[in-house]
C-alpha cells in the first residue's frame, strides 16, 4: 500500500495536531499532580501548625481523677499528721507521769 503525495501532506499537518493535543493533554496531567501535591503540603503544614485539643468530657475526667487524689492524698496527710500528734501527746504524758511516784519494793 502506498501513500499518495495529497494523503502525505494531510497526515504530516495531522501529526502536529496531534503531538500538540498530546502535549496538552501532558501538561494539563502534570499540572494537576503539581496542584495535588500543593494541596497536599498545605494540608500537612496546616495541621503541624495546630495542636490536638481533647474533648470536654475527657478533659473533665482527667481533672476529676486528679482532684480525687489531691483530697486522697490530703487526707492521709491529715490523718498520718493526727496519729502523729496523738503519739507526741502519748508520750508527753508518758514522760510526765515518770518522775511522779516511786514504787518501792521490800
Amino acid at each position: 500500500m502506498t501513500i499518495r503525495s495529497t494523503d502525505m501532506q494531510v497526515l504530516i499537518q495531522r501529526v502536529g495536531d496531534v503531538a500538540r493535543i498530546q502535549q496538552t493533554q501532558q501538561q494539563e496531567q502534570s499540572n494537576r499532580q503539581q496542584e495535588f501535591i500543593n494541596q497536599i503540603n498545605q494540608q500537612k503544614e496546616k495541621d503541624s501548625k495546630t495542636t490536638n485539643k481533647p474533648i470536654k468530657p475527657e478533659s473533665a475526667h482527667i481533672n476529676d481523677k486528679e482532684e480525687k487524689k489531691n483530697k486522697k492524698n490530703k487526707r492521709k496527710k491529715e490523718k498520718n499528721k493526727k496519729e502523729n500528734d496523738e503519739k507526741k501527746e502519748n508520750k508527753e504524758e508518758l514522760v510526765s507521769e515518770k518522775g511522779n511516784n516511786i514504787d518501792v519494793k521490800i
